[in-house]
Parts: C-alpha cells; structure tokens; sequence
C-alpha cells in the first residue's frame, strides 16, 4: 500500500473514531455554507457518523435552521476539524444531503442523548427573534420532525499536521478512479 494510501486510511480511522468516542478531538466541526446573501456562513456542530464507500460525514441540525435551507440552495459546504491535543486540523469539502429517508434519520436519532433530543421539543424556529419572555411552546410528540439529519460527501481533503516541524501537509481529492492524495509545502 502507497504512503497515501496508508495515510488516507489513518484519517479515516481518526474519523471513525471521533464520531463513536465521546470526547474526541475531532468531533467538533465547524461547517460552512454559502448564505441567502451569498456570504459564507460557518457554525460548529457535532460530528455524529462517519460512513465509508462512499465517505461521508454526518451531523444533526434542527429542520427549519438556515443552515438547512443554504443547503437546499446550495448543497456545497466545507467543513473544518481541529483536535488541539494534537494540533491537528482537517478540512473537507463536498456535497450535502438532507436525509429524507425516514428509516435513517430514526436510526439517527436514537442514537442521539436524551439531552441532545430535547433540542428538537421546541415548536419555535431557531433564529426567530424572540419577543416575549414567556417560556415558549414544546411538543416532545412531534420533536423527530424537526430533527434534520445532514450527510456530507466528501470529494476533497486535507490533513495539517501543527505540531511537527516543519509542519506536515497532505492533500486528498477524490477522483473517478478513486482517492488520490499527496504531500504538499505546508
């Protein structure tokens, strides 16, 4: 197996593990879209699945935030992962999904926490002002259909390694015969 090769399935790995491992260091991403105003916009959300064949990552947001409806617009998204402890970050771009199948959003969502569950009881929209201070409306009947589960396939990445010296850069997109991925001046 080619040093790019053996390299790529260690990312995958670390993937892998920072969406089953509570706690890991790249579980946290940060994900951007492209806005109605045609600006980016970056929000952190939890690394929730990592599939492979093809490779995607996956991640839960609320059915009526913007972020879902920049998706709609615009399905290309970015995404970025920093794990301090290692100073290491990876960047992937691709293709978004909102998952329609019901099958496996419901998989999705029973793996979810309780706590992480009860962020989809409230009937109000995320980003709505708020103009009372009355507690506003749940449902906990009807939270799974707000609950939106997002896959992004991944057609590039990149692996930056900060802690080495010099630092250690490689690069990865996927092409038609498969993924192909090289170091690079970091």
């Amino acid at each position: 197996m080619a040093e790019a090769d053996e390299f790529l399935e260690s990312i995958w790995q670390s993937m892998t593990d920072a969406a089953t491992l509570p706690g890991h260091g790249l579980s946290l991403m940060n994900v951007a879209t492209i806005g109605r105003n045609g600006g980016p916009r970056a929000r952190s959300v939890i690394l929730r699945d990592f599939a492979r064949s093809p490779e995607r990552l996956c991640f839960a947001t609320h059915a009526l935030s913007e972020k879902v409806a920049e998706i709609r617009a615009n399905s290309a998204v970015a995404a970025t992962c920093y794990d301090r402890k290692r100073s290491l970050q990876l960047r992937f771009e691709g293709t978004a999904t909102i998952i329609a199948d019901d099958a496996e959003r419901w998989r999705a969502w029973q793996r979810l926490a309780p706590h992480s569950q009860q962020q989809y009881v409230s009937l109000a929209t995320p980003g709505a002002p708020l103009t009372t201070h009355e507690p506003l409306e749940d449902d906990a009947s009807t939270a799974f259909q707000r609950f939106a589960w997002i896959s992004l396939e991944l057609r590039s990445l990149e692996w930056l390694a900060l802690s080495t010296a010099p630092h250690t850069r490689w690069q990865f997109e996927l092409l038609s015969s498969g993924w192909n991925g090289q170091r690079v001046i970091p």
